[in-house]
């Protein structure tokens, strides 16, 4: 009889202990139900708080800050009329070659590749013009490749928009580019660079 109770005790015991471990999960879960019920309100909080902030943003503040028609016609015709002037004083400054036209100093920078293209580009540092002809020149053996770009003034001297060559639009092999400028004004051609074609 001793044997049968200890044998009861011992499945009582047993019982207790799965019911202790039931309790102990369901309330396991119930507790991290609510921390995740508590940082989704946490980032709805958050949320609502950028939204208010969005919408209490004064457009038309901003629409009064942008400058008028009349405001943006004004500053262009002043950026012209400072550009005409720089080009006269240049005129006067800089040295002339045998044709009469200044001698316009052209920069070409070195080539360098981006994604398998080629890009160069170039400025003329000692003149500042609205118009002329910027001409890339690109020689390997008897192939001659000219590209043309426009010129991009700005205060201080003229940039020839870069030309961007495709991988497959030159041979395979060593290639050499020079620019050639030429505007009503001046001309002038840059130092040839070199730059090899994968």
């Amino acid at each position: 009889m001793a044997a049968k109770t200890k044998k009861k005790n011992k499945h009582l015991v047993l019982k207790i202990i799965g019911w202790i471990l039931l309790v102990a999960v369901i309330s396991f879960g119930a507790l991290a139900g609510m921390k995740i019920y508590n940082d989704s309100n946490k980032v709805a909080d958050v949320e609502e708080t950028h939204d208010v902030n969005t919408a209490d943003v004064d457009n038309n503040a901003i629409k009064q800050a942008e400058p008028t028609e009349e405001d943006k016609t004004t500053a262009g015709n002043d950026a012209k009329a400072k550009t005409e002037e720089l080009e006269k004083q240049q005129a006067a400054e800089v040295e002339k070659d045998a044709n009469g036209l200044r001698k316009a100093n052209v920069v070409l920078n070195d080539p360098y590749k981006v994604d398998g293209k080629i890009i160069i580009s170039s400025t003329i540092t000692n003149v500042v013009e609205t118009e002329g002809n910027c001409s890339y020149i690109f020689t390997s053996g008897a192939n001659t490749v000219t590209k043309k770009t426009n010129v991009l003034p700005n205060a201080k001297n003229t940039v020839c928009e870069a030309v961007v060559l495709e991988r497959d639009s030159l041979s395979a092999g060593q290639w050499k580019v020079r620019l050639e400028y030429k505007s009503k004004l001046s001309e002038g051609v840059s130092e040839t660079q070199t730059f090899t074609v994968e």
